[in-house]
């Protein structure tokens, strides 16, 4: 089936993201095939240990299934080059897969739309088909069938989390849970939200409905499509419990299921929990949603566009691929995966503002790559102690223009200029103040580095006072809930490796002046020499007196003292480790030495995501519970 161009869900979505003026991009339609390629073929039937498709139900509703083996191995699908353009199918169903039900809708006219999704998980590859279901047989849970490809198109590698893959064939599946017709007070089941915030891929399923004055031209047809990102990219509105937020990231522009989206409002979202084989499928309707009404649904979401899924029908199912992630091995993420963005309606969300600017007022250079920036608010902020500033600097670098790929630099490809910092302390004098590392080939801490260093060789008195200079960025919000409670609550346990002291910072400031506060921050860090300064001035200007502070630092490097009355510092040598925690909390094994004991101690984390895990795994050695725990990774 030769496209005729773009079929009107798929206009209109151009139209909605400005493409329409831009030849190459409408003209992108001339690259889905009409016929599947013979490399297309070898791969989906010798690399795929499993494949997702997506077919309707008797309602059409679009309904993904994943397709594998016995075995879980490839070879499930075959293709004969007699019969070039069809793929055969043998599959095991289980309880639970759409596609036991769906089957039923099949008739020999060859009505039954299918389309699918090939992706190769230590590759990055990725091809995707649709066309016609010509030849269905099912027995009890087993399923013969033959399609009749009529689009094909190979997809880029962006947004695949790599994965060692390898048979499992003791599987049990198990339907832990399911409604497949949702009432209007409906909502998904903890585990079934808990599989999405675990993801980092999703298998998108959509329809396109011709109208019966277009059918001729553009023909109805699924699409199968595959969305990555970070773990925890897909999101799930708390007020009603059923709506699933899938942002959409630069990619190709085809559109294709955005575009179906726009024409028949329905998809299909399948998630797949690698470890133990558990299969989450859903149906809904869905709504994109474009420009300022995504910020406000989904803020600082870089592309301005994402898909809402209002779930209508969900089937969750344990223990049933039979194919699992190898113990012991480590996913590796896209690179070009952008950070995860938070609804506005969560506690992580963020608070925007309308045209707001700061100005650039001092810079203080605490080492060559660590430093303070204040800036000075065009309006009156409330901060919390531990929130964090959103600063867009697009009025610094300029705007980025559109890039599909860029193998030397992947993350500029979603790069909107905005950035996100810890406030290491707001000022008396209503400045707010950033302390940073500047990241080596990073495009803003880049150029504010350049500055201060030059401004050091020709300028210095403007490091001081940079107002002169007239540097403003934008100010679009404030974030964060890695914030203090509120008193009686005064016993703390801070853990933090090098800059991820910065919230601490600001928090030792923040303490409320009428409490007295035990407190103990352990503090792990390559340079001490430049962290404990700041730790001992934000002890100075800490809001209360009251009570004690107990800093052990952990380096190999000469630690400085913290000259502050009611402050114990202690030394040690190498890492955070379980036997170290023990003598640095006050704890013997399993009773207390002396002091608050572990657990009445309300317990944070936050520093880079490898250092997070691995505290985090000790203070578990200790008999903490994980959820007990704060924490608050730099992964803006």
């Amino acid at each position: 089936m030769s496209l005729n161009g773009w079929h009107r869900g798929e206009r209109l979505i151009h139209e909605k993201l400005g493409h329409n003026d831009n030849y190459s991009i409408m003209s992108l339609y001339h690259h889905i095939g009409s016929e599947l390629p013979e490399e297309h073929a070898v791969f989906y039937t010798t690399q795929l240990p499993f494949l997702p498709v997506v077919t309707l139900d008797v309602t059409g509703r679009p309904w993904g299934s994943i397709l594998a083996g016995t075995d879980g191995k490839p070879g499930f699908v075959r293709n004969s080059r007699s019969k070039y353009n069809t793929l055969s199918i043998d599959a095991k169903l289980w309880p639970g897969e759409p596609l036991l039900k769906n089957a039923e809708t099949f008739k020999e006219d060859g009505s039954m739309l299918v389309a699918g999704i090939g992706v190769e998980y230590s590759t990055r590859r990725r091809n995707k088909f649709a066309g016609k279901v010509t030849k269905l047989e099912k027995d009890d849970d087993e399923v013969h069938f033959e399609l009749c490809v009529d689009e094909a198109l190979g997809n880029c590698p962006k947004y695949i989390t790599i994965r060692d893959l390898i048979p499992y064939s003791n599987t049990s599946p198990t339907i832990t849970s399911q409604n497949l017709d949702f009432g209007p007070n409906d909502r998904l089941p903890d585990k079934a939200i808990s599989l999405i915030l675990e993801s980092d891929t999703v298998f998108l399923g959509t329809t396109y409905a011709a109208p019966a004055d277009e059918a001729s031209h553009f023909p109805s047809h699924l699409g199968m499509n595959q969305r990555g990102g970070r773990k925890g990219f897909v999101r799930v509105l708390p007020s009603d419990g059923r709506t699933i937020v899938l942002p959409d990231f630069s990619g190709n522009r085809f559109m294709t299921s955005l575009g179906n989206i726009e024409a028949t409002p329905f998809a299909s979202l399948t998630f797949i929990s690698f470890p133990d084989g558990s299969i989450l499928y859903l149906t809904g309707i869905a709504t994109n949603i474009i420009g300022s009404a995504a910020q406000r649904v989904m803020p600082l979401h870089t592309q301005n566009a994402l898909t809402t899924i209002q779930v209508t029908g969900f089937s969750l199912v344990s223990n049933a691929l039979p194919v699992r992630q190898r113990p012991g091995s480590t996913s590796i993420s896209s690179p070009y995966s952008p950070p995860v963005r938070f609804l506005a309606e969560e506690p992580g969300g963020t608070s925007m503002m309308d045209s707001a600017i700061v100005r650039l007022t001092k810079i203080e250079m605490h080492s060559s790559t660590i430093a303070t920036f204040s800036w000075a608010p065009s309006e009156t902020l409330s901060i919390l102690p531990g929130q964090a500033a959103i600063l867009d600097f697009t009025p610094l670098l300029g705007a980025r223009g559109y890039q599909h790929m860029a193998p030397l630099e992947p993350t500029s490809v979603n790069d909107d200029r905005i950035r996100t910092w810890t406030v290491s302390s707001v000022n008396a004098d209503e400045t707010f103040s950033l302390t940073m590392r500047e990241k080596p080939g990073g495009a803003v801490t880049g150029a504010l580095f350049n500055i201060a260093r030059r401004l050091q060789e020709v300028r210095p008195e403007l490091l001081e006072d940079s107002r002169p200079m007239g540097l403003s960025v934008g100010l679009v919000g404030v974030t964060g809930s890695f914030i203090l409670p509120p008193p009686p609550k005064t016993a703390f346990l801070w853990l933090t490796g090098g800059i991820g002291v910065t919230p601490f910072l600001a928090m030792l400031r923040g303490l409320n002046p009428a409490f007295e506060y035990d407190i103990q921050i352990i503090l792990s860090v390559r340079e001490p020499v430049v962290f404990i300064p700041l730790l001992s001035e934000a002890v100075r200007a800490r809001g209360s007196k009251k009570g004690k502070i107990t800093i052990d630092v952990f380096s190999e490097r000469d630690v400085p003292e913290v000259p502050e009355e009611g402050v114990i510092l202690r030394r040690h040598k190498g890492r955070i480790s379980t036997e170290a925690l023990k003598v640095s909390t006050g704890e013997k094994v399993g009773t207390l030495e002396k002091g608050v004991s572990l657990p009445e101690r309300e317990v944070y984390i936050c520093g880079s995501p490898s250092f997070e895990e691995a505290a985090l795994n000790c203070l578990i050695d200790l008999g903490l519970d994980r959820t007990s725990v704060r924490r608050e990774g730099f992964t803006y």
